[in-house]
C-alpha cells in the first residue's frame, strides 16, 4: 500500500479539458498520462476520492479513478475491442434469458424485466428475443449495428458502458442507469434478481449478502460516474 503522499487536492481546467492536483501536481493515470476530463462534474468527483484517502492510499476505494483510468490507458487504446465487448451483450443479455421454472419466479421476471425491454424499444427501437432456459437464440441483426452507434466513440463513456454491462450482466440495464431510467438501487435489484428470489424463499448466508452488497456499492459509484459525465 502506498502512504497518503499528498496534503491538498484541487480542480483546474486547461483548453484540453478538467483536471485534478494533488499539492499543485496534476494526477496522471497508472500509465502516466494526462488526466484530461470532459465535465467540472467527473473533476470533481475523481478530487472527492484523493481527498477522501487517510493514511493510506486505498485503490478499490476510488472506482471514478479504476473508469477515468481504464478510458484513458485502456479503451482509448482499445476503442473498438471495448465497445464490442459492450455489443455483444446483444446476443448474451441476461434480461433475454428467463428461468422455465418454478412458475412464481418466471412471473417475477416478466413483470420486473419486460418494462426495460420497451424502454429500450422505445428509446432506442432495439428489438430482441426472449427466450427461456440458457441455450443462445438469434437476435434481430441489425442489434448490433445499434448498439454500436449508441455507445459511441467517446473513451470515457465507453469506458462506463462496458463495466457496466460486466457489472450487471446487461447493456439494456446499463444504458437505463445510464438515461436515468432507472435507479441504482433498482439497478441492483433488476440485475440479481433470481439471486434476490431465493433469499426470499429460502433464506441467504453471510457470504451472499457480503457480495450483493458489494455489487450494490459497485453499482451506485458507476451511477455517480454517469451522473458526472453528463454536461
Amino acid at each position: 500500500m502506498v502512504k497518503r503522499f499528498y496534503t491538498s487536492v484541487k480542480t483546474g481546467q486547461t483548453e484540453a479539458g478538467y483536471f485534478v492536483a494533488l499539492d499543485d501536481r496534476r494526477l496522471k493515470t497508472p500509465a502516466k498520462r494526462d488526466i484530461d476530463l470532459p465535465t467540472q462534474a467527473l473533476a470533481t468527483a475523481l478530487a472527492e476520492e484523493w481527498d477522501a484517502q487517510e493514511e493510506e492510499v486505498l485503490p478499490a476505494s476510488m472506482p471514478v479513478m479504476r473508469l477515468v483510468a481504464t478510458a484513458i490507458d485502456r479503451v482509448g487504446d482499445a476503442l473498438d475491442a471495448t465497445v464490442a465487448s459492450f455489443v455483444d451483450y446483444a446476443d448474451s443479455d441476461m434480461l433475454l434469458y428467463r428461468a422455465e421454472a418454478p412458475p412464481k419466479l418466471v412471473k417475477h421476471q416478466d413483470e420486473n424485466w419486460l418494462p426495460v425491454l420497451a424502454w429500450a424499444k422505445g428509446r432506442f427501437d432495439l428489438a430482441f428475443t426472449v427466450t427461456s432456459g440458457v441455450l443462445p437464440v438469434d437476435q434481430p441483426a441489425d442489434n448490433v449495428a445499434r448498439l454500436t452507434k449508441i455507445a459511441g466513440r467517446d473513451v470515457f463513456r465507453v469506458s462506463g458502458l462496458a463495466h457496466g454491462a460486466a457489472l450487471l450482466g446487461s447493456a439494456i440495464l446499463t444504458l437505463a442507469l445510464e438515461a436515468g431510467e432507472i435507479s441504482a438501487e433498482r439497478a441492483h435489484a433488476l440485475s440479481n434478481l433470481d439471486a434476490l428470489f431465493q433469499i426470499d424463499e429460502w433464506g441467504a448466508d453471510a457470504e451472499a449478502m457480503e457480495r450483493l452488497e458489494q455489487i450494490a456499492l459497485d453499482i451506485q459509484a458507476l451511477n455517480r460516474y454517469f451522473s458526472a459525465l453528463k454536461p
